[in-house]
């Protein structure tokens, strides 16, 4: 990601449960993706709006998921994830992560495509694409799907918890 383009250590939590996080801003759109999915197991891209979370626009990543190999390109990044940690806009999660599939980046997006429920960390994170010191964030994944069955499409809320 560049969301993901983080690498957790061992002080970050990570999972399913919303509890995780404790950003408000996090928490609200994660909120937000709840109400835009409706009944429906996933809500389409179309269904999230710019308009409706524009306090939000410089924290989220979308990403565009491909199959076979899976893989994860990175469509949209807020300006502050490009301030903070660089624009990977137009590349891939593996080619950015220098093929390495066994990078956190990876493992938390394709555990959204394996469960297709949104996935939570907060915690100290290091960027694998820029150097500089580690970060303490909380951000969510969540899944999006066009025909309401598979995963097209990732977009995640990332906030930097520090100055």
């Amino acid at each position: 990601m560049v969301a993901s383009a983080t690498a957790e250590t061992a002080d970050a939590r990570v999972g399913e449960d919303p509890a995780i996080v404790t950003n408000v801003q996090v928490q609200e759109f994660h909120r937000y993706w709840l109400t835009r999915r409706g009944d429906r197991r996933f809500p389409a891209r179309s269904d999230i709006q710019p308009t409706d979370i524009p306090h939000l626009l410089a924290g989220i990543v979308l990403l565009d998921v491909h199959y076979e190999p899976l893989d994860f390109e990175y469509r949209l990044i807020g300006d502050t994830i490009v301030t903070r940690l660089g624009s990977l806009k137009g590349k891939r999660v593996r080619e950015a992560a220098l093929i390495n599939v066994s990078s956190s980046a990876y493992k938390n997006y394709c555990r959204v495509i394996e469960t297709g429920v949104p996935q939570f960390l907060e915690g100290i994170a290091v960027s694998a694409y820029r150097q500089g010191r580690p970060a303490l964030m909380s951000r969510v994944h969540c899944p999006l799907s066009a025909d309401g069955k598979t995963i097209d499409k990732i977009i995640s809320y990332l906030a930097f918890l520090e100055s």
